[in-house]
């Protein structure tokens, strides 16, 4: 197939228009002034590691995980990232990243390790990654909650209640990480009648991450709901 002169001028716009969409991006970004930055927030190293689901005490686990990267492999959500060897000693050890994909807990990555770092489990209320943290104050449906209150006091006043003029607190009620939860109705609930706002139960949290991953979907920044990167078995065994 021979290209026209009018198909290759064609072909050159297209390549040089999509170079100057990403670099005004990429600029965007960088200077912050993109209308919804992506907060991107990396692991802390050699600490508050988020193993995938059915992962052994973290000395065991690095003490059997032969870095075969079958579980990555098995991972449907694709939520198994591995480490490189600037990480040290968890070089080529797998762990979940809630700000890439959470883990929806499907259970293909414990019966494919050939060493039993990783276990299957028998119900999703039986793993333990971590726990997760709620920060109202960032959390659409409390927001929405707050408004809501304060315009009734204005309205009690005799005033005419204000609208808020900030995008992000005209969203209204969310509830996303409750829909998104595999432990809805018990790791995470909602307050009856208040625009969706999620409540967690840290006791009945598995720390899949899957609230984070949808919350920075939809704040498009810093989530209102994240992972806490310790688990109950490992606090556990250090208070002992």
């Amino acid at each position: 197939m021979r290209w026209s002169r009018r198909d290759a001028l064609r072909a050159v716009a297209t390549a040089t228009g999509f170079a100057v969409i990403g670099g005004i991006v990429n600029l965007l970004e960088r200077t912050g002034l993109a209308k919804y930055p992506i907060v991107r927030r990396p692991y802390a190293k050699l600490s508050g590691i988020l193993r995938p689901p059915g992962a052994l005490p973290e000395r065991d686990f690095v003490a059997a995980c032969i870095r075969c990267y079958l579980c990555q492999d098995a991972c449907e959500p694709g939520a198994i990232q591995f480490y490189t060897e600037s990480d040290g000693k968890l070089y080529h050890t797998p762990y979940v990243d809630p700000a890439k994909n959470g883990c929806t807990l499907c259970n293909k990555c414990g019966p494919v390790c050939p060493t039993g770092a990783l276990l299957p489990f028998a119900d999703k209320s039986d793993v333990d990654m971590g726990s997760v943290e709620l920060i109202p104050d960032l959390c659409l449906s409390f927001k929405a909650k707050r408004i809501r209150h304060e315009q009734e006091l204005l309205m009690q006043l005799g005033k005419d209640p204000t609208e808020s003029s900030a995008q992000h607190e005209r969203r209204g009620p969310c509830g996303e990480c409750y829909m998104f939860c595999p432990l809805r109705n018990r790791a995470i609930t909602l307050i009856p009648g208040s625009f969706l706002a999620p409540v967690v139960h840290t006791e009945h949290c598995v720390g899949c991450g899957m609230c984070e991953d949808i919350c920075r979907t939809v704040v498009r920044g810093e989530p209102a709901i994240r992972v806490i990167r310790t688990r109950r078995r490992d606090s556990a065994e250090a208070a002992a």
